[in-house]
């Protein structure tokens, strides 16, 4: 049997790495719709896109991704989402 500050260690370590690849698949989907569309990204947005752990910035990215049709319209702070 484990100790208790085993498991919540290795309890931490199952979460961030599950988070992680929420996050991993989101930016993998958002990349594959802005591909589809043939919206140009720079190896820059793509990283940007790939990095990405904030979930509010994500969604707002993914909701975005529908209608924009360049980098600077899907990152544009201040801009409606829609």
């Amino acid at each position: 049997m484990s100790s208790p500050f085993a498991h919540k260690h290795y309890s931490r370590g199952y979460y961030d790495g599950w988070e992680e690849g929420k996050f991993e698949g989101k930016a993998s989907f958002l990349l594959y719709v802005l591909g589809r569309r043939a919206v140009p990204l720079s190896d820059a947005d793509r990283e940007r896109i790939a990095t990405c752990t904030d979930p509010a910035l994500m969604s707002i990215w993914a909701q975005r991704c529908i209608s924009i049709t360049s980098a600077e319209e899907l990152f544009a702070e201040g801009r409606p989402v829609g």
